[in-house]
Formats: C-alpha cells, structure tokens, sequence
C-alpha cells in the first residue's frame, strides 16, 4: 500500500502572478511617435491641398489669390503663343463663358492643342494671367468605345 503524502497549506493556494506594468517613460515615449505622425500626415495633407475650380469660380474667388488652384477649361482657338526665348508658352482657356489666360513653362504634353481640355495648376492674383506650375491634358474621346457599324 501507498502512504499518502501531505502538502503543506501554503502549497494547495494557486500562485497569483503580478501583473507587470510598463514604465511611464515607455507610455511617454510612445505618445509622443503617435503625436510626431499624426502631425506630419497632417502637415503633408495641408501642403498638397490643392481647390480645383472653374473659370468663372476662379474670377469671382476673392481667397484664391493666396493659395495654389487647380483649373480646368478648353483651350482657345487661335490663343496659343509660343515664347522660345523664355520656353514659355501662353494660351486661354475658357469655360462657361468666362475666359482665362495663361502663362506656363514647362514641358508641355504632345496632345496639347486648340479645343483639347486642359487642367493648370498654379496662382492666380486676380490681375494678369494665370501662373500655371502644372499643365495636364485631358485625352481626347478617341479613346473611346466605337460603336459597330454595319
């Protein structure tokens, strides 16, 4: 026959752990990466905001002088200058009536040309033309579906 074997009381208790705590240096520091990254996508958002308005938005725009814009209109027939000696390149752009003229250097794309929609970025002081950063294209509708002929 076996003996029974007794346990001391002490050992029938489970054994309750300690829950560790952090150190306030490490809850500290964490915070303050969270609040370093919050402000720098903040920081880049606001930096690349950009409005993008009409012609006739842009002309009655009073805080538009202070910031960059996005504007989209046709180009003119008969409007496009080319300036080689500055490599620039100026043009109007109308939209709901309203017309804008606009001075650009840059590369300008291949389908740029009269009656082709365009987009411009830039400032615009209320006085004088536009001064565009950016010159998009829109592609033209060629690019779209054709429909079957008989």
């Amino acid at each position: 026959m076996q003996t029974a074997v007794s346990v001391p009381r002490d050992e029938e208790k489970p054994l309750l752990r300690r829950r560790k705590r952090l150190p306030i240096s490490f809850i500290l520091g964490g915070l303050a990466i969270l609040a370093a990254v919050i402000y720098l996508i903040y920081a880049n958002t606001q930096a690349n905001a950009v409005y993008y308005l009409t012609v006739s938005e842009l002309k009655n725009c009073s805080v538009c002088t202070t910031q960059s814009v996005r504007v989209a209109g046709v180009v003119q027939v008969g409007s496009i200058i080319h300036n080689d000696q500055n490599q620039q390149i100026s043009f109007v752009i109308s939209d709901s009536g309203q017309s804008l003229p606009v001075v650009y250097s840059g590369i300008v794309p291949d389908i740029f040309r009269p009656g082709i929609q365009v987009v411009v970025e830039g400032h615009y002081t209320g006085k004088g033309p536009f001064h565009a950063q950016t010159l998009l294209a829109k592609c033209p509708s060629k690019f779209q579906t054709a429909t079957p002929g008989p």
